[in-house]
């Protein structure tokens, strides 16, 4: 139920749960140390993720598993405040959606669809600006 919000973090430098037992469940990054008192070290599992972002550093970030599932269910969208709070948290901001500091970081425009998505949360758009205009695109898709 998480992955919808959580697998757009793939394309940051956030480490997203990969290199633990709670992928999709858990982000944060060392650099976010003194921002959140979570924190949780990615380590190489066999397997699973063998070479993880930040592997075997502390990371800093947000626990997601106590996360209301129904919550979810009922709202049926994606949590874009997730990724505008850690965005804003981030000291780094040109190194956030940067998919050149690893092969582990993936393109954010790749898996938002375009650019708009990025460009949005760097500009602090208002959540529901953001979801307004991706409202052709999306009305289109379902039909």
């Amino acid at each position: 139920m998480l992955y919808p919000t959580t697998c757009i973090f793939e394309g940051t430098t956030l480490n997203y749960g990969r290199g633990t037992y709670f992928p999709f469940s858990i982000v944060g990054a060392p650099k976010l140390k003194g921002k959140y008192s979570f924190s949780f070290t990615p380590v190489g599992i066999k397997g699973m993720s063998e070479t993880p972002l930040y592997m075997n550093e502390v990371c800093y970030g947000i626990d997601l598993r106590k996360t209301d599932v129904n919550e979810l269910l009922r709202e049926k969208k994606i949590n874009i405040k997730l990724i505008k709070e850690l965005y804003a948290a981030y000291p780094d901001k040109k190194e956030f959606f940067d998919y050149t500091i690893s092969k582990e970081i993936g393109n954010v425009d790749f898996r938002t669809g375009d650019a708009k998505f990025r460009q949005q949360i760097i500009d602090n758009v208002p959540e529901e600006e953001m979801r307004k205009s991706w409202e052709p695109a999306l009305g289109n898709y379902k039909r």
